[in-house]
């Protein structure tokens, strides 16, 4: 039986996945799945729901926003697969789907019953992604862990930090959103192989690869020369000037990572001295008199305030930008312009609104439905996917 949500024109539509995870990673990468047309069917445990449906303030009476903000377009089931009725139902749906994925910790889906290997048995052009801390092999493979823990582990918080501060954390959970997109990709790439060979793909990601590979530029750096990267806090450690500066009232940031940028913010700051000025030749040597090249930028914008210099700039079309609260950024007109603000009903609340997904492709307009309670579907997939002598 077809979805009666599935949207014949997407991307994605006739692929049909089966979401047992829960928190950051694994739902919000089924949910770009499901902005492209996947069927996604999120299984929660009957007695407690996803752990982010209490993860607040804010709330918005009573619904965790964080919750809302992973899992719009799905279908929702609700079992304890620790019973025999909730695994009958889980690997009944999991024989039709075409992808499963879970971030229980390694060894525990399949003490439920819905590991790879018995799926797998069932639906060999099953592909099963599993999602975790660390992966599913090496010492710490039986370490928990959450996106906080890995921004730690990777070196993120050390690298990210200025010389004066011990370690700072991304605000957003950067280690689960990547997980997340590596995990949409290599699922999308096992499709397309599928459609190849019909064989299935187990797909094991974890945050702690996904931060160093996020991480590159900064760990290629290290492994090769044995050098820790540059404290540098807002800027960056590679590249002056690229950074936060501070203006007579505000901060602004300002980019200028080749020399035909340093010229025009040379003429934008009415410094054209700067150019014959042998500590500032080539981004060698700033970076060699970083300090010197920060403060003589920062003495010329003291000079007026923000909003004068980001003008100025722009007309000298140099990267540059205000430092905005989310709730300017969010109201900024090329927001609107692109759609990234989405509007949609939901059955209990009033009017939401969500971010979109940031994916543009033509002829395809994401649908937006709101996440629903625990369980709202529990039993029409019964009904669905059991044989009626099972339901």
């Amino acid at each position: 039986m077809k979805s009666k949500m599935a949207n014949a024109t997407a991307p994605l539509d006739g692929l049909l996945i089966l979401d047992f995870s829960r928190a950051v990673a694994g739902p919000f990468a089924t949910m770009m799945l499901a902005d492209l047309g996947a069927r996604v069917i999120k299984v929660e445990d009957e007695s407690t729901g996803d752990e982010t449906r209490q993860w607040g303030p804010p709330f918005l009476d009573g619904e965790s926003t964080y919750f809302l903000s992973m899992n719009r377009n799905k279908e929702f089931a609700a079992l304890n697969l620790k019973s025999a009725e909730g695994r009958a139902l889980a690997q009944a749906m999991a024989g039709k789907a075409d992808v499963v994925i879970e971030n229980f910790r390694p060894g525990v889906a399949a003490r439920l019953g819905i590991g790879y290997e018995e799926l797998a048995a069932r639906n060999p052009r099953l592909i099963y992604a599993s999602v975790s801390s660390f992966g599913q092999t090496g010492p710490l493979a039986q370490k928990g862990g959450y996106d906080l823990i890995l921004q730690a582990m990777s070196g993120s918080m050390h690298a990210s930090a200025s010389p004066e501060q011990g370690a700072v954390k991304v605000a957003f959970p950067v280690a689960d959103i990547l997980a997340a997109l590596f995990a949409s990709n290599a699922i999308q790439a096992a499709i397309h192989a599928r459609a190849r060979d019909g064989q299935g793909r187990r797909i094991d990601i974890s945050l702690l690869e996904s931060m160093l590979a996020a991480m590159s530029n900064l760990a290629t750096g290290t492994l090769n020369t044995g050098h820790e990267p540059r404290r540098a806090g807002t800027a960056q450690p590679n590249i002056v000037p690229y950074q936060l500066f501070q203006c007579r009232d505000a901060p602004i940031v300002i980019g200028a990572p080749n020399e035909r940028l340093w010229t025009k913010l040379c003429e934008a700051l009415e410094k054209p001295e700067w150019l014959a000025e042998p500590r500032f030749q080539g981004n060698a040597l700033r970076n060699q008199h970083r300090e010197e090249v920060v403060a003589a930028i920062e003495a010329v914008l003291a000079t007026n305030d923000a909003a004068h210099w980001v003008a100025r700039l722009e007309a000298f079309e140099l990267p540059c930008g205000p430092v905005l609260t989310l709730s300017q950024g969010l109201a900024q007109p090329q927001v609107a312009a692109r759609g990234a603000v989405m509007e949609t009903d939901h059955g209990k609340l009033r009017k939401i609104r969500l971010i979109a997904n940031p994916m543009h492709l033509s002829g395809h307009t994401p649908e937006c439905r709101a996440p629903r309670a625990v369980g709202a579907d529990t039993e029409r997939l019964r009904a669905e996917f059991l044989e009626p002598s099972q339901s």
